[in-house]
């Protein structure tokens, strides 16, 4: 089952803040220092995000996210016709410990990266999260704050077909129904995709927020993002807080 768009019913700005209720086509322009702020668990909330490529024989996709929440939750996931989580980034339940990447019908785990020194995943801090994949070697591999995991094999098929890209859920709804308990609620910068695989001085220079010298998604750009938001989500300047 794919997520459907209905149209806009509403929209409400002040100042540099845009809030939206139900299903918004937002257009605010420039987003380079803005967020998006999911503030709630709920069913009813995800940003989905407006991108025309149709074949990818490779990708790299980054983000930055803030939260403190310990369930598991989905960051990206990557529809197309035929496939509702074509591609996935799921953080597992904090005493997991482990983040899961799906491409197609692979799926590969990774534990170990980005924690204190109490063996936790940091919370309430910014975390630069990107993961490659590329076809021709199935291998797929996840980058946070700057530190690689190892590779793994996910898959050789290439992604075909109108894809439609969500922030905050997953596309595997349990009886036509969002998945509450796998929202994500914080908040989300920063989004970056491209088709192809990014080199590890260029993942070092997202993770180190280099603006002048990190290239812009190519399959799409966080600071000319288009994308709807559906539900309660709050477009407002970005909070780098004591951290990036």
């Amino acid at each position: 089952m794919h997520l459907s768009s209905s149209k806009p019913l509403c929209t409400c700005n002040h100042g540099d803040v845009l809030y939206v209720s139900h299903l918004t086509k937002c257009a605010v322009g420039y987003l380079g220092e803005k967020m998006f702020t999911f503030p709630e668990e709920t069913n009813m909330t995800y940003v989905k995000v407006n991108a025309s490529a149709e074949d990818l024989a490779a990708i790299t996709i980054c983000l930055r996210t803030f939260t403190d929440l310990t369930r598991a939750y989905s960051l990206f996931s990557l529809s197309t016709p035929s496939s509702v989580n074509e591609i996935l980034l799921y953080k597992q339940a904090q005493a997991k410990n482990k983040f899961v990447v799906q491409v197609g019908d692979g799926v590969a785990a990774f534990v170990g990266q980005n924690y204190d020194y109490y063996n936790y995943y940091y919370l309430n801090k910014w975390q630069s999260i990107c993961t490659t994949w590329d076809a021709e070697t199935g291998l797929v591999q996840l980058w946070i704050n700057g530190k690689a995991s190892s590779r793994k094999f996910v898959s050789h098929s290439n992604i075909t077909g109108n894809f439609t890209v969500v922030l905050g859920q997953d596309q595997n709804p349990e009886e036509g129904r969002l998945h509450r308990s796998r929202s994500f609620v914080g908040m989300m910068r920063d989004i970056q995709m491209w088709n192809y695989v990014h080199s590890e001085m260029t993942i070092l220079n997202y993770h180190r927020n280099d603006r002048r010298i990190s290239p812009k998604g190519n399959v799409f750009d966080w600071q000319y993002l288009d994308f709807d938001i559906i539900g309660n989500v709050v477009v407002e300047p970005e909070q780098k807080l004591s951290n990036n």
